[in-house]
């Protein structure tokens, strides 16, 4: 038994360093295109943790009730919907260069927004316009890295490029909530004024992205109807992503936006001690897309991302029971671990499996009902919290739902076999 064991880390060890030595060796060969996209990828991730992680820590030094947080947090995702009912399909159209652009804009403007003094509507909007803004990035980014490299090493380039971005968010994740703990003890500045430092600061690197995209190139696009292309089959695998999402979708807003909040308020911990916890994960979610690409060509990428989902759940459970801020620590960071880690092997698997006039419209269209479902637990969410940080309910809830996302997932996909060429998906055998 203990030699099985022995082998298996052996083996684990041995495929994360393969891994790492090809994304390195990846990265070495990439042009230069790809290397702006990862390198404007990092400071999204300033942007993003600041939206993701800080944004919830600010509202509450601002005094906002888990209500009040839930109602911002569910109109301001729910906004979004508006652009994703169209922002796939105009990317495909007119190019994705443009619209990733236009994206990256309303992403620094909502942030700008959120400079202003405390006021509910005013955090409304600004919440809407950030989200409106990643309903037009994520669509773009995505198909247009899609472009930069062949099917068989798409899973490289996803995963560089989700690296920079964690290595962004991680450090921005460290240092925003870091800071403002820091001035309040040593300088007795006010916590929400220490946050609103953050924002400023995020505020200014959000323009940088938008002068490296400047300089990226974009293929011309295919005169095609796009609407032709998706056929019986496209439409039934668009039809199951699109409701894994929404599962996914409703379950997270119900326990991870609330997390950093978990932290401080349920367990009583400090700012600093807040940031090292989300630290701990950030950085292990990195590592694990430097080293992820081998791993799924191993075990394939539908198999892969299934069963690192449905064992993140039990990781979930256990953290509000957690005896130890130290054990909660760890449990998230394998929580996050294994939800997000398989991200890049799912978006490049995701691409391969569907024509590239298409790609664009085919995630606007799955990320819109995540959005949809996500803005409704969000809001719901702020109910069930009450304003009790300790409440289990909401990770039960998430775990539920997450598992039957996997499932439904995993049933559907197991048979769909992702290209390996240049030869459109809509010619592939498939098993359903």
């Amino acid at each position: 038994m203990t030699s099985k064991i022995g082998e298996g880390l052996r083996g684990f060890a041995k495929t994360s360093q393969d891994g790492a030595r090809e994304s390195i060796n990846y990265y070495t060969k990439s042009g230069k295109d790809e290397r702006r996209l990862i390198k404007a990828s990092f400071f999204m991730g300033v942007t993003g943790a600041v939206l993701w992680y800080i944004l919830s820590l600010y509202w509450l030094a601002l005094g906002f009730t888990s209500v009040e947080i839930g109602i911002m947090g569910g109109i301001g995702s729910a906004v979004s919907v508006v652009t994703l009912f169209f922002s796939g399909f105009l990317a495909d159209k007119f190019g994705r260069k443009w619209l990733f652009l236009l994206g990256l804009a309303g992403d620094a403007l909502g942030i700008i927004l959120f400079l202003s003094e405390k006021n509910l509507v005013v955090f409304t909007i600004a919440y809407s316009v950030v989200n409106l803004s990643g309903s037009l990035v994520q669509p773009s980014l995505i198909a247009l890295l899609a472009t930069k490299a062949k099917p068989g090493r798409l899973k490289f380039l996803f995963g560089l490029q989700s690296f920079s971005n964690q290595i962004g968010l991680t450090l921005t994740t460290l240092t925003g909530i870091y800071a403002p703990g820091f001035l309040f003890d040593v300088y007795g500045t006010d916590l929400a004024r220490g946050y609103w430092y953050v924002f400023l600061v995020a505020a200014a690197c959000a323009f940088v992205p938008i002068m490296i995209v400047l300089t990226v190139t974009e293929p011309p696009k295919m005169k095609q109807r796009l609407l032709l292309s998706f056929d019986k089959r496209i439409k039934k695998i668009l039809f199951v992503y699109s409701l894994q999402n929404a599962l996914i979708g409703f379950g997270g807003a119900m326990a991870i936006p609330w997390i950093p909040m978990v932290f401080e308020s349920g367990m009583n911990a400090s700012t600093t001690q807040v940031s090292l916890m989300l630290t701990l994960s950030n950085v292990a979610i990195a590592i694990g897309w430097f080293v992820i690409p081998k791993f799924s060509e191993a075990m394939g990428a539908v198999a892969l991302v299934t069963i690192c989902q449905i064992a993140s759940v039990a990781f979930l459970v256990l953290i509000p029971f957690s005896p130890y801020l130290v054990v909660a620590a760890v449990l998230y960071m394998f929580r996050s671990l294994l939800m997000l880690v398989p991200t890049p092997i799912l978006n490049a698997y995701v691409m391969n499996i569907v024509s590239e006039e298409i790609r664009a419209s085919f995630i606007a269209i799955s990320q819109l009902a995540w959005t949809v479902a996500f803005s409704a637990a969000y809001a719901l969410s702020g109910y069930i919290w009450a304003n009790d940080y300790s409440n289990v309910t909401p990770f039960f809830i998430c775990g539920v739902f997450y598992t039957l996302a996997s499932l439904v997932f995993f049933f559907h996909f197991r048979n769909i076999k992702e290209t390996k060429g240049k030869k459109s998906v809509r010619t592939l055998k498939t098993w359903d």
